[in-house]
């Protein structure tokens, strides 16, 4: 017997039999994966084209409004990660009411100036959730009358509230406003941060006689 075939008989039980290769492709599609790759491209699709008109930038215009202004205003800027933003806040209606107790007061909220923080974001938009009428000094404000509703415009969001007071009198009036910011991407729009203005003094009293 040669050499090598007594090598080969002594080892053989050790030596692992050559497995026949695969081959790289057996003509089936993918399904899964392309079914999956779909499904993703309509939901992003999809969440950009729910996504919120972005407000526009609307500079002083509102604030210093003789009419949507008429009882007051504020400004507060806001600077975190997504870019910094200036929102105005507009109290509009009539300071006396004779011979009624109730009053009708607009709120009106807009942007006054922005700026996004890189190129993904567009710009932000808002959802007015509350606002609330308060009577008193500040240390001791008492709830009068809230929002039920909100009215969205061109150049922002509104909301009035009739309120109706206890008796004649010269009342004091706080506004509280809280609205949430959703920013507006290239893909998509995400829930960015809740608002809260408090207090909105008005520039004179109500009157009610």
């Amino acid at each position: 017997m040669p050499e090598q075939d007594i090598w080969r008989e002594d080892y053989e039980g050790l030596i692992e039999p050559e497995k026949p290769s695969k081959p790289r492709h057996d003509g089936k599609v993918p399904w899964g994966g392309i079914t999956i790759t779909l499904v993703l491209v309509v939901l992003l699709v999809a969440w950009t084209i729910l996504s919120p008109s972005i407000m526009p930038q609307q500079g002083d215009t509102y604030t210093r409004s003789p009419i949507h202004a008429s009882w007051g205003n504020y400004t507060g800027y806001r600077d975190i990660w997504a870019g910094n933003v200036t929102w105005g806040v507009s109290v509009s209606g009539h300071a006396t009411s004779a011979g009624n107790l109730s009053v009708e007061i607009t709120v009106l909220v807009t942007k006054v100036s922005e700026r996004p923080g890189n190129w993904f974001f567009r710009g932000t938009a808002i959802s007015l959730k509350n606002v609330s009428v308060y009577v008193g000094p500040l240390d001791n404000a008492t709830l009068l009358a809230s929002m039920t509703s909100a009215t969205e415009h061109d150049y922002g969001v509104s909301a009035t509230i009739p309120a109706t007071f206890g008796g004649p009198g010269v009342y004091e009036i706080l506004i509280k406003a809280r609205f949430m910011v959703y920013e507006v991407m290239r893909i998509g729009f995400i829930p960015l941060e809740s608002v809260n203005v408090y207090p909105v003094y008005l520039d004179s009293p109500v009157v009610v006689s």
